[in-house]
């Protein structure tokens, strides 16, 4: 999937699943929760809402709309709860079945008592969801894209109905051989690889291998399903497929992905994450927004527009990038959730790093060597590399044994090779770093040994130009060192730390690479350092959106809250969004152009960075309910609350950008 930022728009459409819609006098879902069932509906208006707002051409619904069965008494009441709300929708809105609405899958993997038996999908439910709904399968066209809505229960059934729908889908897919082409469905064909074995939450084998080479024959450009209630993303083929959230509740046995303990009613109310997709169909592929609903009923009158989403496929010039020193696409096994034993281990890979990533709009990460030595890393290295990320990878010096073999053979996966090492030993390296670097641009880093310094105080100082220079004059180091790495440490302040880095490098031919330090070792009180880090968040993030000649890391993705250095994350041990993502996910979105930086002013009310392009200025209160002085006027400037993303309140909290109305 190319770049997309200058691509025409064509149209939008809106995907939300799982609403889970149960009758009014239900006491729980399965018997428990109650707090879900009574919120299902309330939870499904304020998405309704929220669709209407973003005026989407249409919207898909990927399933499981009710919860109750087609053989249960509360199926029609549910439905009509369901109607009720989405006939507020203002475009039209595409049903796609799901095991509550017309019957489990058949399901081979475990022993079913005869009760679970009875609810496999079969004719009479059919039957009964299409009086209710929708037809069990069906397509529609808009803009010349073909979108194809398939029932993922009856797939191994044996049913007729199973056989009709194949012969439809291959004639309709042949009979528009050429076109645009995106897939619903409400069972995913796998979670995290293709071979991963049969489980409750995809498709199973041998439908898995026909529904896969259904999407390579005809090169489906996205395919959609639901039921897990979380988000994964995979690329098979040419095909994007994502499984998404739910606007109701999270599989709570998901929570295993995470090395913290599951929280509220063992992780069910983790709300960050429901939520629905807005995609934007482009000239040339498409891009998939997920917003979060946050489990919202209310709907605030008054609140001025979010900014637009952003997306790390599509990101700003100079955008930040970011050090990912916690593993980024670890797996985990998901143990079956009703307590039976588990026949089979399923481990599926935790895609929620990824997510976090796309929304603040971060294409640039920095990873350790060894993630490229690691075959399921690299896999996915590769993938999201095919689809725009850029990665630079670090060693200590030169690599052995793994790493050196992986920087040999998929050193091409790498937009940079980043060598730690002394000064001193940059001689010696030369020889070692060009006969391993291939065609990968490589960064020097230098570690000082004369300072007590965490990984990322390693760095050349921003006016270390003469060391630069020394550097380059060594013999072959012009073939060999493309870039230098610049250190921006925790008491410095990023802006003019980037201009002495710009200035550093003028004129030598020069990458650079500038990494801006959040840990630290000194104990600092919550607010303090909360603060601190907003501020400098959002300072990094705007110096980077004005460099956009050299890459600027930040290396505070899930922040350390255990060992001898400490910073806050832009995200918690839960993939979920912390004040930082907000901050640097509303610059990405308000700065889209990036920036030209004036003049920088403090005094004891905060900072505030003048902006030359556009017109206005970052303002970094150094406490609330201040607004540093000289500061633009409200009456001809916008100004932004970096942490929501809307209008500023009177008296400042935090960040806050002022940009032309």
């Amino acid at each position: 999937m190319p770049n997309h930022a200058s691509d025409g728009h064509l149209f939008t459409f809106a995907v939300v699943a799982d609403t889970h819609v149960t009758e009014e006098d239900a006491t729980a879902i399965d018997g428990y929760d109650e707090d879900t069932v009574n919120l299902s509906l309330a939870r499904s208006a304020y998405v309704v809402r929220q669709l209407n707002r973003l005026a989407p051409d249409f919207v898909v619904h990927l399933g499981d709309i009710t919860h109750p069965q087609p053989d249960t008494p509360a199926y029609e009441q549910s439905a009509l709860g369901f109607n009720a709300v989405f006939e507020n929708l203002e475009c039209p809105l595409y049903l796609v079945a799901g095991n509550h609405d017309i019957g489990e899958k058949a399901y081979a993997g475990e022993p079913m008592p005869q009760q679970q038996v009875a609810r496999t999908v079969n004719d009479a439910m059919i039957a009964q969801y299409e009086r209710q709904f929708q037809p069990q399968y069906y397509s529609f066209k808009h803009e010349d894209c073909l979108f194809v809505i398939i029932n993922g229960m009856i797939v191994n059934s044996g049913l007729t109905s199973e056989a009709q729908q194949r012969r439809w889908l291959e004639s309709l897919l042949g009979a528009n051989q050429g076109r645009r082409i995106f897939m619903f469905s409400h069972y995913p064909a796998y979670l995290s690889r293709r071979d991963e074995t049969d489980h409750y939450d995809a498709t199973d084998e041998p439908g898995r291998t026909w529904l896969l080479g259904v999407l390579e024959r005809h090169e489906v450009e996205a395919f959609y399903a639901g039921h897990v209630h979380n988000f994964f993303f995979n690329r098979h083929g040419k095909t994007s497929c994502y499984t998404m959230p739910s606007t109701c509740f999270l599989r709570h046995d998901y929570h295993e992905l995470f090395r913290v303990a599951p929280g509220m009613q063992q992780g069910r109310h983790d709300t960050s994450k429901l939520g629905f997709a807005v995609v934007r169909v482009l000239g040339e592929g498409h891009i998939n927004h997920i917003i979060r609903s946050n489990g919202r009923t209310d709907d605030p009158t008054g609140e001025a527009a979010p900014l637009p989403p952003v997306h790390g496929l599509t990101p700003a010039p100079g955008a930040a990038g970011l050090y990912l020193r916690q593993p980024w696409c670890d797996s985990a096994d998901i143990p079956t959730p009703w307590g039976l034993d588990a026949f089979r281990r399923k481990r599926i890979r935790n895609d929620y790093p990824l997510l976090a990533l796309w929304e603040m709009g971060v294409c640039q990460l920095r990873v350790p060597l060894d993630d490229l030595a690691d075959a399921e890393t690299r896999r996915r290295m590769a993938e999201l590399t095919a689809l725009g990320h850029r990665f630079t990878a670090y060693s200590y010096g030169l690599p052995k044994g793994a790493a050196r073999r992986a920087l040999t053979d998929h050193g091409h996966i790498l937009s940079a090779w980043e060598v730690i090492a002394p000064t001193t030993s940059a001689a010696e390296l030369l020889g070692g770093i060009a006969e391993l670097k291939g065609g990968t641009p490589v960064y020097f880093n230098a570690h000082r040994v004369d300072k007590e310094a965490f990984s990322l105080s390693h760095g050349l100082g921003a006016n270390e130009r003469g060391t630069v220079e020394a550097l380059l004059a060594l013999e072959n180091a012009g073939s060999v060192i493309d870039g230098m790495v610049f250190g921006i440490g925790w008491r410095e302040d990023p802006i003019p730390a980037m201009a002495a880095i710009r200035d550093s490098i003028d004129g030598l031919g020069i990458l650079a690479a500038a990494h801006v330090q959040f840990a630290h070792r000194e104990p600092l009180g919550r607010d303090e350092y909360e603060r601190h880090d907003a501020n400098r968040v959002a300072e990094a993030v705007i110096g980077a959106l004005a460099h956009d000649e050299f890459t600027v890391f930040l290396d505070n993705f899930t922040g350390i809250d255990r060992g001898y250095y400490f910073s806050g994350g832009l995200v918690d041990r839960l993939y979920n969004p912390l004040p930082g993502a907000h901050i640097v996910r509303h610059l990405h979105a308000a700065l889209p152009d990036g920036c030209q930086i004036g003049a920088v002013r403090e005094n004891g009310d905060g900072r505030m960075i003048e902006l030359d392009k556009p017109e206005g200025a970052l303002l970094l209160p150094a406490m609330d309910a201040v607004t540093p002085t000289a500061a633009p006027s409200r009456m001809t400037k916008r100004w932004i609350d970096l942490t929501s993303g809307k209008l500023a309140a009177r008296h400042l909290t935090g960040p806050t950008l002022v940009i032309p109305e």
